[in-house]
Protein backbone atom coordinates (compact mmCIF):
# COMPACT_ATOMS: atom_id res chain seq x y z
CA UNK A 1 0.00 0.00 0.00
CA UNK A 2 2.98 2.51 0.99
CA UNK A 3 4.52 1.71 -2.58
CA UNK A 4 1.48 2.07 -4.03
CA UNK A 5 1.05 6.08 -2.53
CA UNK A 6 4.61 6.52 -3.20
CA UNK A 7 4.04 6.25 -7.19
CA UNK A 8 0.68 7.67 -6.84
CA UNK A 9 2.28 11.05 -5.40
CA UNK A 10 4.73 11.88 -8.18
CA UNK A 11 1.93 11.33 -10.87
CA UNK A 12 -0.37 13.82 -9.44
CA UNK A 13 2.15 16.44 -9.21
CA UNK A 14 3.79 16.33 -12.69
CA UNK A 15 0.34 15.51 -14.41
CA UNK A 16 -1.01 18.89 -14.04
CA UNK A 17 1.94 20.18 -14.84
CA UNK A 18 2.05 17.84 -18.23
CA UNK A 19 -1.43 18.90 -18.90
CA UNK A 20 -0.71 22.93 -18.92
CA UNK A 21 2.41 22.64 -20.73
CA UNK A 22 0.43 20.70 -23.35
CA UNK A 23 -1.80 23.04 -23.82
CA UNK A 24 0.06 25.87 -24.24
CA UNK A 25 3.46 26.11 -26.80
CA UNK A 26 6.28 27.71 -24.87
CA UNK A 27 7.97 29.00 -22.27
CA UNK A 28 8.74 27.36 -19.05
CA UNK A 29 5.84 26.53 -17.08
CA UNK A 30 7.44 26.05 -13.70
CA UNK A 31 8.83 29.37 -13.95
CA UNK A 32 6.22 31.24 -15.09
CA UNK A 33 3.46 31.87 -12.62
CA UNK A 34 -0.16 31.05 -13.89
CA UNK A 35 -3.45 31.21 -12.10
CA UNK A 36 -4.47 27.47 -13.38
CA UNK A 37 -1.17 25.43 -12.82
CA UNK A 38 -1.25 27.20 -8.87
CA UNK A 39 -5.01 26.25 -8.62
CA UNK A 40 -4.55 22.43 -9.56
CA UNK A 41 -0.90 22.16 -7.79
CA UNK A 42 -2.38 23.41 -4.42
CA UNK A 43 -5.46 21.00 -5.15
CA UNK A 44 -3.16 18.21 -5.92
CA UNK A 45 -1.59 18.68 -2.65
CA UNK A 46 -3.80 19.06 -0.74
CA UNK A 47 -5.66 15.88 -2.11
CA UNK A 48 -2.37 13.99 -1.33
CA UNK A 49 -2.28 15.46 2.04
CA UNK A 50 -5.85 13.78 2.61
CA UNK A 51 -4.73 10.62 1.16
CA UNK A 52 -1.48 10.76 3.22
CA UNK A 53 -3.34 11.77 6.82
CA UNK A 54 -6.01 9.13 6.11
CA UNK A 55 -4.32 5.93 4.32
CA UNK A 56 0.02 6.99 5.30
CA UNK A 57 0.56 8.70 8.32
CA UNK A 58 -1.08 6.49 10.61
CA UNK A 59 -0.01 3.29 9.10
CA UNK A 60 3.71 5.15 8.85
CA UNK A 61 3.40 6.25 12.39
CA UNK A 62 2.21 2.95 13.82
CA UNK A 63 4.62 1.12 12.26
CA UNK A 64 7.52 3.50 13.23
CA UNK A 65 6.14 3.12 17.01
CA UNK A 66 5.91 -0.52 16.43
CA UNK A 67 9.86 -0.67 15.49
CA UNK A 68 10.46 1.54 17.80
CA UNK A 69 8.80 -0.37 21.15
CA UNK A 70 9.73 -3.48 19.20
CA UNK A 71 13.59 -2.03 19.29
CA UNK A 72 13.23 -0.42 22.56
CA UNK A 73 12.29 -4.08 23.97
CA UNK A 74 14.97 -6.27 22.45
CA UNK A 75 17.12 -3.55 24.07
CA UNK A 76 15.26 -3.66 26.84
CA UNK A 77 15.36 -7.87 27.02
CA UNK A 78 19.18 -7.73 25.89
CA UNK A 79 19.94 -5.62 28.83
CA UNK A 80 18.36 -7.92 31.18
CA UNK A 81 20.17 -10.75 29.13
CA UNK A 82 23.46 -9.54 29.86
CA UNK A 83 22.96 -8.51 33.48
CA UNK A 84 21.54 -12.32 33.62
CA UNK A 85 25.07 -13.49 31.86
CA UNK A 86 27.06 -11.13 33.87
CA UNK A 87 25.02 -12.59 37.18
CA UNK A 88 25.56 -16.00 35.93
CA UNK A 89 29.34 -15.16 34.90
CA UNK A 90 30.09 -14.02 38.53
CA UNK A 91 27.94 -17.36 39.92
CA UNK A 92 30.29 -19.15 37.77
CA UNK A 93 33.62 -17.73 38.54
CA UNK A 94 32.74 -17.89 42.31
CA UNK A 95 31.88 -21.71 41.83
CA UNK A 96 35.32 -21.93 40.14
CA UNK A 97 36.87 -20.51 42.83
CA UNK A 98 35.57 -22.25 45.51
CA UNK A 99 36.54 -25.82 43.69
CA UNK A 100 39.59 -25.02 43.67
CA UNK A 101 40.10 -24.00 46.98
CA UNK A 102 38.15 -27.39 47.77
CA UNK A 103 40.20 -29.49 45.39
CA UNK A 104 43.48 -28.09 47.09
CA UNK A 105 42.31 -28.41 50.60
CA UNK A 106 41.03 -31.92 49.51
CA UNK A 107 44.67 -32.08 48.08
CA UNK A 108 46.60 -31.05 51.64
CA UNK A 109 44.07 -33.31 53.66
CA UNK A 110 45.13 -36.14 51.25
CA UNK A 111 49.02 -35.59 51.31
CA UNK A 112 48.19 -35.21 55.49
CA UNK A 113 46.43 -38.08 55.96
CA UNK A 114 49.10 -39.74 53.44
CA UNK A 115 51.79 -39.10 55.62
CA UNK A 116 50.16 -39.83 59.12
CA UNK A 117 48.94 -42.87 57.47
CA UNK A 118 52.79 -43.65 56.56
CA UNK A 119 54.33 -42.79 59.69
CA UNK A 120 51.44 -44.88 61.50
CA UNK A 121 52.52 -48.36 58.94
CA UNK A 122 56.24 -47.19 59.58
CA UNK A 123 55.99 -47.50 63.64
CA UNK A 124 53.47 -50.34 63.42
CA UNK A 125 56.38 -52.57 61.21
CA UNK A 126 59.07 -51.12 63.87
CA UNK A 127 56.81 -52.69 66.48
CA UNK A 128 56.24 -55.61 65.14
CA UNK A 129 60.16 -55.87 64.38
CA UNK A 130 61.07 -55.50 67.91
CA UNK A 131 58.25 -57.75 68.88
CA UNK A 132 59.61 -60.33 66.42
CA UNK A 133 62.78 -60.03 67.31
CA UNK A 134 62.17 -60.28 71.26
CA UNK A 135 60.36 -63.38 70.68
CA UNK A 136 63.22 -64.56 68.57
CA UNK A 137 65.50 -63.50 71.67
CA UNK A 138 63.39 -65.13 73.81
CA UNK A 139 62.71 -68.64 71.74
CA UNK A 140 66.55 -68.50 71.92
CA UNK A 141 67.13 -68.24 75.51
CA UNK A 142 64.57 -71.30 76.02
CA UNK A 143 66.21 -73.48 73.34
CA UNK A 144 69.61 -72.59 75.07
CA UNK A 145 68.30 -73.43 78.41
CA UNK A 146 67.12 -76.36 76.78
CA UNK A 147 70.08 -77.27 75.06
CA UNK A 148 72.20 -76.89 78.75
CA UNK A 149 70.05 -79.00 80.80
CA UNK A 150 70.20 -81.76 78.30
CA UNK A 151 73.73 -81.35 78.06
CA UNK A 152 74.21 -81.55 81.63
CA UNK A 153 71.74 -84.19 81.43
CA UNK A 154 73.93 -86.09 78.88
CA UNK A 155 77.31 -84.79 81.14
CA UNK A 156 76.16 -86.14 84.29
CA UNK A 157 75.15 -89.14 82.24
CA UNK A 158 78.76 -89.80 80.96
CA UNK A 159 80.05 -88.99 84.09
CA UNK A 160 78.28 -91.93 85.63
CA UNK A 161 78.83 -94.08 82.97
CA UNK A 162 82.83 -93.31 83.58
CA UNK A 163 82.64 -93.49 87.17
CA UNK A 164 80.92 -97.05 87.07
CA UNK A 165 83.77 -98.18 84.56
CA UNK A 166 86.14 -96.51 86.74
CA UNK A 167 84.88 -98.40 89.29
CA UNK A 168 84.64 -101.68 88.00
CA UNK A 169 88.04 -101.90 86.78
CA UNK A 170 91.33 -100.95 88.52
CA UNK A 171 92.92 -98.84 86.26
CA UNK A 172 96.37 -97.77 86.23
CA UNK A 173 97.34 -93.98 84.18
CA UNK A 174 96.99 -95.37 80.93
CA UNK A 175 93.68 -97.07 81.27
CA UNK A 176 92.53 -93.73 82.99
CA UNK A 177 93.63 -91.59 79.87
CA UNK A 178 91.89 -94.28 77.34
CA UNK A 179 88.93 -93.62 79.37
CA UNK A 180 89.11 -90.21 79.29
CA UNK A 181 89.58 -89.74 75.62
CA UNK A 182 86.61 -92.39 74.78
CA UNK A 183 84.50 -89.62 76.95
CA UNK A 184 85.76 -86.74 75.05
CA UNK A 185 85.17 -88.02 71.59
CA UNK A 186 81.77 -88.95 73.14
CA UNK A 187 81.59 -85.27 73.95
CA UNK A 188 82.54 -84.71 70.26
CA UNK A 189 79.66 -86.82 68.90
CA UNK A 190 76.80 -85.07 70.31
CA UNK A 191 74.88 -82.01 68.54
CA UNK A 192 76.85 -79.08 68.25
CA UNK A 193 74.94 -76.87 70.80
CA UNK A 194 76.64 -79.18 73.53
CA UNK A 195 79.87 -79.56 72.00
CA UNK A 196 79.79 -75.48 71.61
CA UNK A 197 78.65 -75.45 75.57
CA UNK A 198 81.53 -77.50 76.12
CA UNK A 199 84.23 -75.27 74.59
Amino acid sequence: MLRSIFILVPTLLVAPSVLASGSEGGGNVLITPKFGLMFWTVVTFLLLLVLLRRFAWKPLLGAVEARESAIRESLDQARGERDEAQKLLEEHKALVAQARRERAEAVAAGQKDAESLKTEIVEEGRRQREQLLQQAEGQIRAEMRQARVELRGAAADLAIQAAEKLLSSNLNDEAQRKLVEEYLKELDQMPGEASNLRS
